[in-house]
């Protein structure tokens, strides 16, 4: 049975220290203590033709290079490479390398988030967003629009059309004047 966190039956704190010992690669030592070590691993790695031309595209797409440095650290700490200690040491180094990757390719890489774009969504970029990961949401807030456009069409047409000429009601006894009776 897989424990839920957010259920009263979740794992009670101290749990991970019941499971045997090195299930995860996080949990055994790491394959480099030191930094420079680390950042050797690291080069070497994404020096590489293919990681180089990958991570070349994705700092032109508009990665920063904090958000790649950040992925690598995290990737080389879940793999087990090295501690998360290491992992923020070596930070700099590789974002330094990063840089330098870019201007030896002829551009100038954004170095950090925007923290004033990150918070800005706009409706287009949302839509498409809404579109890819929640399909059924997208066509159900489509249809409400295209139903309320609908709506309003039809209202503007009824308020644009002339009056409908009405026939003289009948008489009636509430409506007839009253005549005085003599």
């Amino acid at each position: 049975m897989a424990l839920d966190k957010i259920t009263p039956l979740a794992a009670p704190p101290g749990h991970s220290l019941t499971q045997p010992q090195g299930k995860w690669p996080w949990d055994k030592p790491p394959r480099f203590a030191d930094p420079d070590d680390a950042v050797d691993f690291v080069i070497d790695k994404i020096s590489e033709p293919k990681s180089e031309e990958s991570l070349i595209k994705l700092m032109l797409a508009g990665i920063t290079v904090e958000e790649l440095v950040s992925q690598v650290a995290f990737k080389g700490f879940a793999s087990g490479t090295f501690n998360p200690d290491v992992a923020e040491l070596i930070k700099p180094a590789i974002g330094i390398y990063l840089m330098g990757l870019a201007d030896e390719n002829g551009f100038e890489a954004k170095l950090l988030v925007d923290d004033t774009e990150e918070n800005e969504l706009d409706d287009v970029t949302f839509y498409n967003i809404l579109q890819q990961r929640n399909p059924e949401l997208f066509n159900a807030m489509n249809e409400e629009i295209n139903e309320r456009q609908r709506m309003n069409e039809q209202v503007a047409i009824e308020q644009s059309s002339p009056p409908i000429p009405q026939e003289p009601a009948a008489p009636s006894f509430l409506t007839t004047e009253e005549k005085g009776v003599q």
